[in-house]
């Protein structure tokens, strides 16, 4: 069979522009939550670590990002730099920065108040050192299931972009435009539809499962 899904109102395979799209839509998650999580958790941990007016300062800034609406600051960041595939990135990592911020936050805080801490402390051990080389490697578990919970919103929120119109655009295809593009067809051609939509779901199971094994393996 020369198309296995078909192809679309076109006549561009659909197959073929799944697995582009779905390279796309993972590459701009991937993307957009690495930096998330590197940027987010370096500036989490110092908030946590060394509280005081830093930590008052990035939980503000964090608060005030995750109050506003992700449909505005993608907008603003489409107004600015129109849309694409750095732009969505860059929208998707301002969106999940402030999350990582809290969640490391919050980890750092409880992990500095443990014995082994306050023996490092004793024995002169640096403060960044604490952080980077005891803190850590003991709240890095906690971390990378946490990224894999973002990885996964982080393809439902391209494929919600795409979908509105916001992400990259035609003819190069993501899960969230080809589902913009293949509503009109549904009766007629309802491959079309259910394909990206079920390689999403797909995708976003997968990521929640790993997830969620690794904090039963760890528990």
């Amino acid at each position: 069979m020369r198309h296995i899904l078909g192809t679309d109102n076109l006549g561009r395979d659909i197959f073929s522009r799944l697995v582009l799209g779905s390279f796309y839509s993972m590459s701009i998650a991937f993307l957009s939550v690495l930096f998330a999580g590197i940027i987010g958790g370096f500036l989490g941990g110092l908030a946590g670590y060394f509280e005081g007016y830093l930590d008052e300062f990035l939980l503000f800034l964090s608060e005030t990002l995750m109050s506003i609406p992700a449909i505005l600051i993608t907008l603003g960041i489409i107004v600015l730099f129109r849309a694409g595939f750095y732009s969505i990135t860059l929208a998707i990592f301002i969106l999940y920065t402030p999350r990582c911020i809290h969640f490391v936050r919050a980890l750092v805080k409880q992990e500095k108040h443990k014995n082994y801490i306050k023996m490092a402390k004793i024995y002169g051990v640096g403060d960044f050192r604490i952080l980077f080389r005891h803190i850590g490697p003991n709240i890095f578990l906690p971390i990378l299931v946490n990224f894999s919970t973002n990885f996964a919103g982080a393809i439902l929120t391209e494929a919600a972009l795409g979908y509105l119109g916001f992400g990259i655009q035609p003819p190069y295809p993501t899960l969230g435009n080809m589902l913009n593009q293949s509503q009109s067809y549904f009766l007629i051609a309802p491959c079309f539809t259910i394909a990206p939509g079920f390689v999403i779901i797909i995708l976003v199971y997968r990521m929640n499962k790993i997830s969620k094994t690794y904090q039963e393996k760890h528990r």
